[in-house]
């Protein structure tokens, strides 16, 4: 159904987790995949596992608070790349706590982490985009971006914030025919779900979802079936949260 042959897709976060799965998942799809991290070990194995099956891939280690840098080193790889395509921000840390014991210094390192690198990202990659008329955006926010959770209002801000980016700037490259749009996964069996409060019992399928299911849905926001799609948020929960998106 998705064929991704010749095109480039940066993948933040790429290191463990849902990152890795979609590394992996776009690279069987054809796709050349720029797999970014903070730590050179966990992109090496991603790299690894993604050439193991016989697909294409290229580490981008760079700690994504770091600003000026990160955006350097995206435009680089991209520019030796011929240009990136797809940009997937899935970059993320948990922030839990009552909010009487939120910090300053956690807040900054949650929106640096959840937000600014998704800003920084985004600015680096849209201008080529911009001159090629076409490219694809891929937001990860999250069920608790959309209602919200006790004992997790920081992270649950930190998500709250991409949707207003994912709409807003949806409106603005429209022009251009750049698409933005946005997952919001539920829980999903990662290590960071292991942070969580996600009960079964709260689920009607009755079971946590699996990080390749949320790749099937990036790779069809990423392909050129959802061209007519843009600003649009998706859960991706088992019916845990069933709002309007």
């Amino acid at each position: 159904m998705f064929n991704f042959e010749g095109q480039v897709i940066l993948i933040t976060g790429a290191g463990s987790g849902i990152g890795r799965a979609h590394a992996l998942y776009f690279s069987k799809l054809g796709a050349s995949v720029i797999a970014h991290d903070k730590g050179t070990e966990r992109v090496d194995e991603t790299i690894q596992s993604v050439r193991d099956n016989g697909g294409r891939a290229f580490p981008l280690v760079c700690d994504a608070t770091e600003s000026d840098s990160f955006r350097t080193k995206i435009r680089d790889v991209g520019a030796r790349l011929g240009g990136i395509d797809v940009l997937v921000n899935n970059v993320g840390i948990p922030a839990d706590g009552p909010l009487e014991a939120i910090t300053q210094d956690e807040f900054d390192t949650a929106f640096r982490v959840n937000v600014c690198s998704c800003l920084v990202a985004t600015q680096a990659v849209v201008p080529r985009m911009k001159e090629r008329r076409q490219g694809k955006i891929i937001n990860t926010s999250s069920n608790w971006g959309l209602v919200g959770q006790e004992n997790s209002s920081l992270y649950s801000a930190t998500k709250a914030a991409i949707l207003g980016f994912t709409k807003s700037w949806a409106r603005e490259l429209a022009p251009w025919n750049v698409n933005v749009n946005c997952v919001a996964p539920g829980g999903i069996k990662t290590a960071l779900l292991q942070t969580s409060d996600v009960r079964l019992q709260a689920i009607p399928l009755k079971r946590h979802g699996e990080p390749i299911e949320v790749s099937y849905l990036v790779a069809f926001l990423a392909s050129d079936k959802s061209d007519f799609m843009t600003g649009a948020v998706i859960g991706l929960n088992g019916g845990e949260q069933i709002v309007g998106c």
